[in-house]
């Protein structure tokens, strides 16, 4: 077979992200705060818009009823990266296609404080976007190896082993300490030393090193809250019991764009300026779309919410109803990936509160009444466990069975990844606190 090279014509249709279509996407996904910061960087760009600030700096009082901070009071500058921006700037060096970039912001902004992901969160990204387990499992093993390491770990032992693995020390004897961290908080070197099939010296070793790691690498970067959570979105009650729902435009910047003056540059006759002009005209208008588009988004994403977690809004249920990203997609008929940018880093007011958009989205958990969330699960066993009594610490496993009783079926690992999660310790953590607490208050009594 010879080789040869040659010119070949072909036609082909691709999608072109324009950069006004990129920043109409950047738009979307934007707090109120960091609109105002982007709408103030493109008027000091375009001489044709003028910004008129809606606000008075002062604390008022509106006729809905909600009292709203106005005034610069709530930013606050971070003297640290964010540990979302962070992330999102290590992003390029991974080389993802379309849906795992999409995996990974989802991954990004479920990320805690400390770095950490919810045990569940595989089954949680593939109800909300739809996407493969194998997809988003290949995705997080990609955003593991991020620095430092530990991020992205779904519990201790894995943010531990990440961080062993990236100084090549994760070995047998450190897999079986990491496997038994309770006997490694007791120091039960002889226990340990059983399990791993080692020396007592190379746990001891291990353990040395387990204390050099950090058990929250998240909060190496600037994880201070603004002081007050900022709604877009006001849902009003109305007298006929339905619900009223309305962007909050206090704080959004206001746009104009002075025609007169570019009335007057056509005037001069000068064809370089009429083109500068011109130019700066097409961007104002596509600006100004971009805002009113940004702005019916979102309220259609409120409302389609609002909708479905009517009951928790009226105040018969205590927790939201298992919602996904698609169903609210197929609600509104859009893309579940603009849905995404939506409930991104927004937030809407009631008269139960002022709620983040991504906390009325919950995994579905089935029962015999019907799908339940996850939020209610970790609800009901918390419960169980405050209502515990020294001499009646409940298992894991007797936990399952008064789920079952209730209707909630789940496993044992499952009910042990939601207690972990919420910081609960085991059983027989809490039984020995309990002796210890009894024993305590012995000692006082005499």
């Amino acid at each position: 077979m010879t080789l040869s090279l040659r010119l070949v014509q072909a036609q082909r249709q691709t999608l072109a992200m324009t950069p006004q279509l990129m920043q109409a996407i950047k738009l979307l996904q934007m707090s109120n705060l960091e609109l105002e910061a982007a709408v103030r960087d493109e008027v000091d760009r375009n001489p044709l818009l003028t910004l008129t600030s809606r606000r008075d700096g002062k604390v008022s009082a509106p006729r809905d009823g909600f009292a709203r901070i106005e005034g610069d009071a709530i930013a606050r500058v971070a003297e640290r990266p964010s540990l979302r921006a962070h992330c999102i700037g290590q992003l390029a060096s991974l080389k993802l296609d379309d849906t795992g970039r999409h995996i990974a912001m989802y991954l990004i902004d479920s990320l805690s404080e400390e770095g950490r992901l919810d045990p569940e969160i595989v089954e949680e990204t593939v109800a909300s976007l739809g996407v493969s387990p194998a997809d988003v499992e290949d995705t997080l093993e990609a955003l593991q190896g991020l620095s430092p390491a530990g991020l992205f770990a779904r519990s201790l032992n894995e943010c531990l082993a990440l961080q062993l693995m990236d100084k090549g020390q994760l070995c047998s004897t450190a897999s079986h300490v990491l496997d038994n961290l309770q006997l490694a908080a007791r120091r039960d070197v002889r226990r340990l030393s059983e399990l791993a099939n080692c020396g007592e010296a190379d746990v001891f070793d291990v353990m040395a090193k387990l204390k050099s790691l950090d058990p929250r690498p998240g909060l190496a970067f600037d994880t201070t809250p603004v002081q007050a959570l900022e709604p877009e979105v006001i849902v009003r009650r109305q007298a006929d019991g339905g619900y009223h729902v309305a962007l909050d435009t206090t704080r959004l910047p206001k746009v104009l764009i002075d025609a007169e003056y570019h009335a007057e540059i056509a005037a001069t006759g000068d064809q370089s300026a009429m083109t500068f002009a011109n130019q700066c005209m097409r961007s104002a208008h596509w600006l100004t779309r971009s805002l009113d588009q940004r702005a019916r988004t979102i309220v259609k994403v409120a409302s389609a919410i609002v909708k479905r977690q009517r009951e928790f809004f009226d105040g018969t249920a205590t927790h939201v109803k298992p919602l996904t990203l698609r169903e609210v997609a197929e609600d509104i008929g859009m893309h579940e990936s603009t849905v995404s940018r939506v409930v991104s880093h927004k937030a809407l007011a009631s008269d139960r509160g002022i709620f983040p958009f991504r906390a009325f989205f919950a995994v579905a958990i089935d029962t015999t009444d019907g799908a339940v969330s996850a939020d209610l699960v970790r609800s009901k066993i918390k419960s169980l466990v405050d209502d515990e009594c020294s001499q009646n610490i409940r298992s894991d496993d007797e936990i399952v069975k008064l789920l079952k009783s209730n209707g909630i079926v789940i496993a044992r690992r499952t009910v042990a990844k939601y207690r972990e999660a919420m910081n609960i310790p085991s059983s027989v953590e809490r039984r020995r606190l309990a002796r210890h607490q009894t024993l305590q208050a012995g000692m006082t009594a005499q």
